[in-house]
Parts: structure tokens; sequence; C-alpha cells
């Protein structure tokens, strides 16, 4: 029955976005990511019930662990592979297969020493084999790390928004089964290594992909120059939604980053849903045009008005309702702080036209701009925060917010303008071919 409601919704969905290949790709994810919240749902209410803060406090910090740890496989290595010329993808695919072995590999040898030293500092021998069991997971995903960005490239956004649904939403739920028979932390953790193998039975089911060694390989120092700004920028975007907190507690003490923690959650949180459903669709579509710069900026002027400002509004009408559906779903002890919420949630309103234009500068290949766009924009962020806390968190988010919201549109702006002057400057013959593979270029090369 419920299976039959979601593929009732999802045929709505494709119905209304039909006309737009990118429309469809954000709608089905964001569908997707609307089923495994309501399954978050569930969990919550079961953890909450079932387990006690010590057994809470000892999972979260494994999945911290794992978190951070993760962030790694965010390399650039997928892009490398959804932008590759269809000349050079098996190359493109040899190479990442390869290299994507080595950098799991390498993450979960990080996790194991990592797990021991904090164990160690916890005195808590159970946390290290929580740690190292969420390890194991680094060991499955390499075998299909190939098929899943092929996935990304074909745009098959309903295939991958199945998958994801499927795997976590299983996770969910049996984290809230464990929980309810006793399994105590370990319901947090097990889950993410049951149900790996659900998201690597179904990428490789849906694509069909072996290694072709009479391709040959592409250039991996041109496949690392062009993947490791992406890389770094990943890792900038989780130092700043981590270094944030930190000041917020060194600044103005624990009670104030509870209140700082539960406003992002509240008022944050869907605007990081949209903007990651539109990353994650507008990537292969606008890569699929960075041959021809005209549809390239075409289809980002489409996606800014179609999706990025629709969200934008969403965001602004989300923090116009905060002062109901707080109190209402949280409880009227959260009343007092609706302000610092709806003022943290606008901070998000520029969001989405931020994270598309990154996307416009990954496909055209100048990710090492946006990495240094990223990083001013860090940089400026965390300082202003830091500036206005003394004077309290209102005023600290409220510095969040007008830096945000200039800084994100200000870059949306040049960064288009950026990728036109610089598509228009290779006018000449072979120059835009050479400046659209640029950072990428996986020349292959036989053996």
């Amino acid at each position: 029955m419920a299976l039959n409601v979601l593929h009732s919704i999802a045929g709505f969905a494709g119905r209304i976005a039909c006309r737009d290949q990118l429309v469809r790709g954000f709608g089905l994810l964001g569908l997707g990511e609307l089923m495994i919240r309501l399954s978050r749902l569930v969990t919550a209410i079961a953890l909450a019930r079932h387990l006690a803060p010590v057994e809470l406090g000892v999972a979260a910090t494994a999945i911290t662990c794992f978190e951070l740890i993760r962030i790694l496989a965010n390399n650039g290595l997928g892009q490398s592979v959804i932008r590759a010329r269809e000349e050079e993808l098996q190359a493109t695919c040899n190479t990442a297969w390869r290299l994507i072995w080595l950098v799991c590999g390498g993450m979960a040898l990080l996790q194991l020493v990592a797990g021991a030293i904090i164990a160690h500092v916890a005195g808590n021998t159970a946390l290290f084999g929580m740690i190292a069991c969420l390890a194991l997971v680094y060991l499955v995903m390499p075998a299909g790390m190939v098929q899943g960005w092929l996935l990304q490239r074909q745009q098959r956004m309903g295939t991958i928004s199945g998958i994801n649904t499927a795997q976590i939403g299983i996770d969910n739920l049996l984290t809230a089964g464990l929980a309810m028979i006793g399994f105590g932390a370990w319901a947090i953790v097990l889950p993410k290594l049951l149900t790996a193998p659900i998201w690597l039975f179904g990428v490789r089911r849906a694509v069909s992909w072996r290694q072709n060694e009479a391709a040959g390989q592409a250039s991996v120092s041109d496949m690392l120059r062009y993947s490791g700004p992406i890389l770094a920028s990943e890792i900038l975007v989780a130092v700043r939604f981590n270094a944030d907190k930190v000041l917020v507690g060194a600044i103005l003490g624990m009670e104030a980053l509870g209140v700082y923690y539960f406003a992002f959650n509240a008022g944050y949180g869907l605007s990081l849903v949209l903007t990651g459903a539109l990353a994650a669709a507008s990537f292969p579509h606008f890569a699929d045009a960075r041959l021809t710069p005209g549809e390239l900026l075409a289809r980002f002027d489409r996606a800014l008005a179609r999706l990025a400002l629709p969200i934008c509004g969403l965001i602004v009408l989300q923090a116009l309702a905060i002062t109901v559906y707080v109190p209402v779903l949280f409880g009227e002890r959260w009343t007092p702080y609706v302000a610092i919420v709806a003022v943290l949630c606008l901070s998000a309103v520029t969001k989405p036209c931020f994270d598309l234009a990154c996307q416009l500068l990954r496909a055209a290949g100048a990710p090492g701009v946006e990495f240094k766009a990223s990083l001013v924009f860090s940089l400026l962020l965390l300082a202003g925060l830091a500036a206005a806390l003394p004077q309290g968190l209102l005023a600290g988010v409220a510095a969040i917010a007008v830096v945000s919201t200039v800084l994100q549109a200000g870059f949306a702006v040049w960064a288009r303008r950026h990728v036109a002057r610089n598509l228009a400057s290779a006018g000449q013959p072979g120059g835009l071919t050479r400046v659209m593979s640029q950072g990428n270029g996986p020349r292959p090369t036989h053996a």
C-alpha cells in the first residue's frame, strides 16, 4: 500500500516536471529526502524512549567520527567521471576505480587510528568496537562508487533517490527496532554496516560497468588537479559548519551553544535538504552541457529561475512561520528563542544561489575558483560571528545572516560572469575545448 502511494506521488511529480529534466531530478531527490525524514521521525521517537543519554552520547561520538572521515569520499573523483568526454569515459572510470580503492582503504585505516585514540581518551573500549565497525563501511563503498557516479552522469535521479531512500529508510527503521529490543548504542551504529550492501546492490544492478584495460588509464595528475580543490571545498564546508559552534560555546558558554544547536536544526535544516538535492541534480545537468557554452549558461539561468529563487522564497516563508511552528512542534519553552531561529533561517536565503554557482564552476572546470571564494566567505563569516557574539547570541546570528546573504548572492552573480568571460575569451579555434577541460582532461594512456 505504502509503495503504491509512493509510486503515485512520484508519477504525479514526474508529470508536473516532465518538461524540465533538472526540475524532475530535483523533485525526485526531494521526494526521497521527505520519505527519509519520515523514517527518521520514527527512529527519533524510539531512541528517545529506549536509550539512556550516556548511550546516545557514545553512539554520537562514533557516528561523528565516521561522518567527519567520510568527507574524504567527496574528493572530486566522481565529478571527473561525470564530466568526462564520452571517448575518455572508460579510461577515466578505470583510473577513478583504482584511486577510490586507495582512498577508501586509507579512510578505513584513519578511522581505526582515530577510534583507538578516541576510545583511549574516553576510557571506553566498547567505543573502539563501534568505530571499527563503521570503518568496514569504507571497504564496501569502492565496489560501487564508479557505478554510482555513472548513475549521476546519466541523470537517473529517480534511481538514485530510490536506492538512497531504501538504504537510509531501512537503516532508520532497523535502528528503531534494535533500540526497542535492547541493543543500546549499537542500535545506532550497527545498521550503518548492515545496510551498506543495499546501496552496493542497488547501484551495481542499475549500472553494469567493468574495468576495460584496453581503454587505458586517464592521467592521474590531471584528475587530482581537478579533484583536489573540490575535496578542499568539502572539507572547508565541514569546518565552517562546526567552527561556528565552537565559537558560540567558547564565547557564550554551553547554554548558548545548546540554543544555537537547536536553532540551527530547527531553522537551517530545511535549506540543507533542499540545497543538497539542488546540488546533486544540477551538477550532472550542467556538466552535460559544458562543451556548449551558450547552453551551459542557459541551463544555469533556468536553474536559477526555476529552482534556486523559488527555494529562496520557501526559506523566507519558513522564517515567517517560525513563530507558529516552533512552540507547537518543540514546546513552549523554546518560544523565547524564536527570533534567533528565524534570523538563522534567513541566513540561508541566498544559499541556493551560492550552491548553484559552485556547481557551475565545477562543471566549467574551475573548482579552484570555487575553493578560493569559499575560503574568503568562510573567513569573513567566522570573523563576523566572533566579532558580534560578545553582544549576545541574537547579534551573532544576525551577523551570520548579513554576511551570508550579501556574500552568497554576490558570489552567484560573480561566478556566472566569471564563467561567461572565460568562455568568451576561448573563442579562438581549440580554445573552448581547452578551457572547458581545464583541471580534468583525462587523456587516455595505454600500457
